[in-house]
C-alpha cells in the first residue's frame, strides 16, 4: 500500500512510522529584485516577515482546522511551516474554502494555496504549481459490504446511487463529469461526509486515494475501492503566484525536503496521526457548547439545573447502546456521566453570574424540550461511534502526547476550563 511522493518523475515509496525534526535551513540573504525593478513575491514575503498560506482545513491528512479557531494541523501545515522557516519568516494560515480557493488566491488573500491542492490545468492558467509532492487519483470509498457494487464508473453512474461530494473542488467536478446520472449529494461538511456513508445517508464518495486510504483506517466500516488503481491520475502540489523566481525557490526547497527524507517522514507522521481523536473532540465540544443555551432555557423558566431522572436516563440509554459499538458499558456510562456533569458545571457558573447581576429572563431563550434535547439525542450515537473509532488511539500509550494535545484544544475551555477538564477526564484515564 505505497504512498508515493514524486518529483521529476521519481517516486519515493513511503510507509507509516514516526516523524523527525524539520529540515528547514537558515535563510539565504534575499536576492536582488527582478531586472524590471518590481519587487518579486519572494522579496515581498521576506520584507513582510510572514508567509500567508491558504488552506481549507477540512482535508485530512493535509490540513485540518480545529473548530472555528486559528489552529490548523496536518501534513501541508507542517510543510508550510518548514517553508516559512527556510525563508526566515513566520507562517500565517489563511482560512479558505474549496469553492472560494481560486478567487481568494487570485485576489491576493494569500501567497500560496496548499492543503491537498490537486494540480489541474484550470488552476495552472491562473497560477504556477510547484513540483508535485504526492501522486494521487480518484477512487471510491464505500461501506465494506458494498465494494463489489461500486468498482466501475458504470456501476456508480446510475440513478439509484447516492454519491456524496464536498462542493467546489476536484471531487465535485469529477463526480459531475463521470457520474451525471447518479443522485449527487453535495455536503459542505467535508469532515462529516464519511460518517454519513457509515450510517447509510449516502452510498459512496469518490475522492483522492490518499484520503480514501486514510478514511478507511479511521472508519473501519468503510473500504477504499482499488486505491492502488484509481480512476484517473493527479498530483498534489503548492499553488503559487505567477512569479518564476518564487516558484524556483519553492521547487528547490521541496526538492531538498524530498531528497533529505523530511517529506517522507512528515507524510508518515500525518498518516499515523490519531485523526479519530480530533473527530471525538469536535463532538465533545458540540455537546458541551450547548450548555449555555440549556442554562438560558432553565433560568428563564425557573427550572432547576439538576434533573436527576433525565440525566440518569441519558446515561443508561448510552450504556445500553455500548455493546453495539463494541464498547464496555461501564466505560460508556462513565464518559456520558462526565459530559452531563461538565454541562452542569457551566450552567452553575452562569446561574451564579446571573444571580449576582440580577439578570431577568431571556426573551430568546430556546425551548429545552423542543429545541435542545433533540440536539443532545442526535449527538449520542455520533459520540458512541466516535468513541469506538478512537478507542485504539485512546488506549495507545505511544499516542498519549498527541491525544492530550488534541483533547486540550476544546473550544469549551474558553467558556469554562473546569467543565472542559471534566468532559475529557475519562478519555485520559
Amino acid at each position: 500500500m505505497p504512498w508515493r511522493a514524486v518529483v521529476a518523475g521519481a517516486a519515493l515509496v513511503l510507509g507509516i512510522a514516526a516523524t523527525a525534526p524539520a529540515m528547514a535551513q537558515a535563510p539565504e540573504p534575499a536576492g536582488a529584485a527582478p531586472e524590471s525593478g518590481a519587487r518579486g513575491r519572494l522579496q515581498e514575503i521576506v520584507a513582510r516577515g510572514v508567509l500567508r498560506v491558504g488552506m481549507t482545513g477540512d482535508y485530512t491528512p493535509f490540513s485540518y482546522r480545529r473548530g472555528h479557531g486559528d489552529t490548523f494541523v496536518g501534513l501541508d501545515v507542517e510543510l508550510a511551516g518548514d517553508l516559512a522557516r527556510s525563508l526566515g519568516v513566520s507562517l500565517q494560515v489563511v482560512p479558505t474554502t474549496w469553492p472560494s480557493l481560486m478567487s481568494d488566491f487570485t485576489g491576493g488573500r494569500f501567497d500560496v494555496a496548499s492543503g491537498g491542492v490537486s494540480v489541474t490545468l484550470e488552476r495552472q492558467r491562473r497560477g504556477l504549481f510547484s513540483i508535485p509532492y504526492l501522486r494521487d487519483g480518484k477512487t471510491p470509498i464505500v461501506r465494506c459490504p458494498d465494494q463489489s457494487r461500486f468498482r466501475e464508473l458504470a456501476q456508480i453512474d446510475q440513478p439509484g446511487v447516492r454519491l456524496i461530494v464536498n462542493p467546489g473542488g476536484t471531487n465535485e467536478r469529477f463526480a459531475r463529469a463521470h457520474a451525471p446520472h447518479a443522485q449527487l449529494i453535495v455536503d459542505p461538511d467535508n469532515v462529516g461526509i464519511f460518517d454519513r456513508i457509515v450510517v447509510g445517508d449516502a452510498d459512496l464518495m469518490i475522492t483522492d486515494s490518499t484520503e480514501a486510504r486514510l478514511q478507511q483506517r479511521l472508519h473501519p466500516q468503510l473500504c477504499a475501492v482499488h486505491p492502488e488503481a484509481p480512476f484517473d491520475f493527479s498530483e498534489k502540489a503548492f499553488l503559487l503566484p505567477q512569479d518564476p523566481v518564487f516558484k524556483a525557490y519553492v521547487d528547490q526547497w521541496l526538492h531538498m525536503a524530498i531528497e533529505t527524507g523530511f517529506l517522507g517522514r512528515s507524510i508518515e507522521r500525518w498518516l499515523a496521526y490519531p485523526w479519530n481523536v480530533e473527530a471525538l473532540r469536535e463532538l465533545v465540544d458540540a455537546r458541551l457548547l450547548l450548555a449555555p443555551d440549556v442554562a438560558r432555557a432553565k433560568w428563564t423558566r425557573h427550572e432547576a439545573i439538576e434533573d436527576v431522572a433525565r440525566e440518569q436516563a441519558v446515561i443508561e440509554a448510552a450504556g445500553r447502546q455500548a455493546a453495539a459499538f463494541g464498547l464496555p458499558r461501564a466505560r460508556v456510562e462513565a464518559f456520558f456521566r462526565a459530559q452531563v456533569e461538565a454541562s452542569k458545571t457551566i450552567q452553575r457558573a452562569l446561574f451564579a453570574r446571573w444571580t449576582s447581576q440580577g439578570q431577568g429572563g431571556f426573551a430568546d431563550a430556546p425551548d429545552l424540550a423542543a429545541a435542545l434535547r433533540p440536539q443532545f439525542d442526535r449527538l449520542t450515537p455520533r459520540l458512541l461511534r466516535a468513541l469506538a473509532d478512537a478507542d485504539a488511539a485512546l488506549r495507545d500509550a505511544g499516542r498519549r502526547g498527541d491525544v492530550e494535545a488534541i483533547l486540550q484544544a476544546l473550544r469549551a475551555r474558553d467558556v469554562d476550563r473546569d467543565a472542559a477538564a471534566q468532559a475529557i477526564a475519562p478519555l485520559l484515564e
